[in-house]
């Protein structure tokens, strides 16, 4: 047996065990063939835009809690805004309310950074930001059409982006080096924080929307059409 320790190999199974099911989803699919709907970039846009106020204010938590020589001395300088313009959203995603989902993943971050553990915090953030540099490298390694989301692919993969996902693997490679509690599950955060990212993409592919927000708000909905956005996608 091991000595528990959470290693860098356990990690990168965790990693591709998820990165598989993520690149597999139409939605991340569709990035690629341009075969996304109005609706579901308008969902997904909006669940991303609360999710990034939350998430940046973690990580400057998480910051806080890390060793002065592996603090990020540059911040990333491009804007993720940029990357939700290149999905062509509509004005009506201003309108559109966290998610269930998206406010589980978000109390499974805020929990995890509170513990005050820098590794841990890391792990939970992590899959958030290598994921998104690793699907955007693999979407154009396969080549995006041309009605695809090319400007979405070219944020992510850009030198700004990379450079982020980059200071991120590597402050988690020198923190596994170090001490880790016993009473912290570090393969779990992380392997949870993955598969909060699968369900989150999930969630933006407009067939599953149609199935559950179209049925269920529309039975219960006492707003007039005109006005309620969902139940007008």
């Amino acid at each position: 047996m091991g000595d528990g320790r959470m290693k860098q190999t356990e990690l990168e199974q965790i990693q591709t065990k998820w990165l598989t099911e993520i690149m597999a989803t139409p939605f991340v699919q569709g990035i690629r063939t341009g075969d996304l709907s109005q609706a579901s970039r308008d969902y997904y846009v909006a669940q991303d835009a609360h999710y990034v106020g939350h998430f940046e204010a973690l990580l400057a938590q998480t910051m806080q809690q890390l060793p002065p020589t592996l603090r990020r001395r540059a911040a990333v300088t491009a804007d993720e805004a940029d990357a939700h313009l290149g999905l062509q959203p509509s004005e009506r995603y201003h309108q559109i309310d966290p998610a269930p989902h998206n406010l589980a993943y978000l109390a499974h971050l805020d929990q995890t950074v509170q513990l005050g553990d820098p590794l841990a915090s890391m792990l939970a953030l992590l899959p958030c930001t290598e994921s998104y540099g690793l699907i955007a490298q693999k979407l154009a390694q396969a080549g995006v059409a041309p009605g695809g989301y090319t400007d979405w692919v070219a944020y992510y993969v850009g030198d700004a982006y990379q450079s982020a996902v980059t200071w991120s693997g590597a402050t988690v490679a020198q923190l596994l080096q170090q001490s880790q509690l016993a009473t912290i599950d570090y393969a779990g955060i992380y392997a949870t924080s993955y598969q909060h990212e699968l369900t989150f993409l999930q969630m933006a592919e407009n067939q599953l929307l149609n199935k559950i927000f179209h049925a269920t708000i529309k039975l219960s909905c006492e707003v007039p059409v005109r006005r309620c956005l969902i139940c007008r996608l």
